[in-house]
């Protein structure tokens, strides 16, 4: 064999050799895409998760907050040995049908109490209680919609990202709007 043909048989192998990433690089690589990975999958989630006005909605719809005062009164009398009653489902229903309504892809809670002819007890007032909670209104606030009378109109008032407002009047009952900012 001639020199020419050795040096010919090292060229193939040198431009086939593949070139060593440093073990540094591998492991900056591997982190920054679990970083990356971490951050889509985060953004889902939160994308995916029901607003704070939608959890209200949920929580506070239908007769849901009838069933958790129910639910109390039940703990209480069986605690002392009182049964309670128990109410029509149906009846609930319709009775709550309408009172929370969420609107503007989960931005604003509407809730509208009915008027005393409709709801003598008070009943659907309890749904206003059960927003209270949920979107956790500051007391000022929910003792200012307590006393707002027929002739204040409509009252406005807002607290860490929600703006609300409202109006009462016997004849249609509470009507409270809760926008988030």
């Amino acid at each position: 064999m001639s020199e020419n043909q050795a040096s010919d048989d090292s060229v193939p192998e040198a431009a086939g050799a593949r070139r060593r990433i440093p073990g540094r690089t591998v492991v900056a690589i591997g982190a920054a895409a679990a970083i990356l990975i971490g951050a889509v999958v985060t953004t889902i989630v939160i994308a995916a998760r029901p607003s704070p006005i939608e959890q209200a909605g949920e929580s506070c719809a239908a007769s849901k907050p009838l069933d958790a005062f129910l639910a109390d009164v039940r703990a209480t009398a069986s605690a002392t040995h009182q049964p309670a009653e128990t109410a029509d489902s149906d009846a609930l229903d319709e009775l709550f049908e309408g009172v929370v309504s969420v609107e503007d892809d989960g931005k604003t809670l509407i809730v509208q109490t009915k008027p005393e002819d409709d709801d003598p007890l008070g009943i659907t007032g309890l749904a206003l209680d059960c927003v209270y909670e949920q979107l956790d209104v500051p007391t000022r606030i929910t003792e200012r919609i307590a006393a707002t009378r027929s002739l204040d109109g409509r009252q406005e008032a807002e607290w860490e990202d929600y703006s609300a407002s409202w109006s009462y009047h016997p004849d249609s009952g509470a009507n409270l709007i809760i926008a988030q900012d």
